[in-house]
């Protein structure tokens, strides 16, 4: 039964948002009755904490522009940052959990590949109301970078090799230079003999570079040049509207962003930045609050030692310097329950159950 939650954790970012908001309310009461009937192990430290500040921010983020407005409802994308808090509570218990994710990371990361081959070779455009409709390829790949951890730390062999493969395959077909940089880095340092040559390794650092830098961060490229414009807008109106304790919402911003005069007039839903499109669009106390969470989330994963969640959480904050991934539930939802997730399964506490397991197995074949 566990092995299927993880598995339609992940599978739900294929949905449309409203049915992936309901989906991820049947399964965190699906894992919280479960965890109700079977307490242990427990949840490792700091989990409570965790899930604590980030409810007091997706609070804050409703009620601050709703205020703002007078009505109540106006922000009603904010409301997402609740069912991110039951992603992390779902990820947080899933990780203590043997097996699980790793069973079907594989299948997900197939499917995904193969969704984005179709419209690659199709050119096929999906319609907002169906059923099926996943995150824009920028999220959708920062979604699965976020995995890259545990292909690493977690997986062995030709499997390990076929989830690389695939990265590669959606980084392709999803134009995602980050992704594609992130995915051959891990495949170097997966093998030994690269990790021990310091030549090698320069190399392949070098070629990931490249790859991320692919015709240079500069007005001449299209996709650098409005990326360039949209944080100057943003900082902008973080200046001049951005100074206060609840801001207006993600709407509002919005309609800043497209009235102001950006690369060619496209339109433009967010900031390209993590930290700063919270700062804009909820304010600086929400803002606050969000930066406590990170910070604490990355203290105690640095004192557990907890080296598997540690490198989830840096490709989470890369990704979020050039990427606005709290705009859309699917990919921020994934990309917390991972983060959650990845905190328990690589916790010392987690360790220290899963080797007493193994000993008391072991205890008992001998005595047979």
């Amino acid at each position: 039964m566990t092995a299927l939650l993880p598995l339609a954790a992940i599978f739900a970012s294929f949905l449309m948002p409203a049915l992936y908001a309901g989906a991820m309310l049947a399964l965190v009461a699906v894992t919280l009755s479960l965890r109700g009937i079977r307490v242990a192990p427990q949840l490792p430290d700091g989990s409570g904490l965790l899930i604590s500040i980030f409810v007091v921010f997706a609070g804050l983020a409703v009620l601050g522009p709703s205020f703002n407005h007078g009505v109540s409802g106006q922000n009603i994308d904010a409301l997402k940052f609740l069912f991110a808090t039951v992603s992390l509570i779902i990820g947080l218990s899933l990780g203590i959990e043997k097996g699980g994710l790793t069973r079907v990371l594989p299948l997900f990361m197939a499917v995904m590949s193969l969704f984005y081959a179709f419209l690659y070779f199709t050119d096929a455009e999906l319609s907002q109301d169906a059923l099926i409709y996943p995150p824009d390829n920028n999220h959708s790949a920062s979604m699965l970078a976020i995995f890259l951890p545990i292909v690493v730390l977690r997986m062995r062999g030709g499997m390990r090799m076929l989830c690389f493969a695939l990265l590669f395959a959606f980084a392709f077909f999803a134009a995602s230079r980050a992704l594609m940089a992130l995915t051959l880095l891990a495949t170097a340092l997966s093998f030994q003999n690269i990790r021990q040559q310091r030549l090698l390794m320069v190399v392949v650092v070098a070629l990931a570079v490249a790859i991320l830098f692919y015709r240079g961060f500069s007005m001449d490229n299209f996709s650098d040049r409005l990326r360039l414009q949209i944080i100057e807008a943003s900082l902008h109106y973080a200046q001049t509207r951005g100074a206060y304790a609840f801001n207006f919402g993600e709407a509002a911003f919005a309609d800043y962003l497209n009235i102001y005069p950006v690369y060619q007039r496209l339109e433009i839903q967010h900031a390209h930045n993590m930290l700063l499109q919270i700062w804009v669009a909820y304010g600086f106390i929400p803002f606050g609050i969000f930066a406590a969470f990170l910070t604490v989330f990355a203290v105690q994963g640095w004192r557990q030692r907890n080296y598997l969640f540690l490198a989830c959480f840096a490709i989470f904050m890369a990704l979020g310097m050039m990427e606005a991934i709290i705009t859309d539930i699917r990919a921020f939802g994934t990309i917390i329950f991972t983060l959650g997730y990845a905190y328990s399964r690589g916790s010392i506490m987690g360790q220290q159950d899963y080797a007493l397991d193994q000993n008391v197995v072991m205890g008992s074949l001998q005595s047979r």
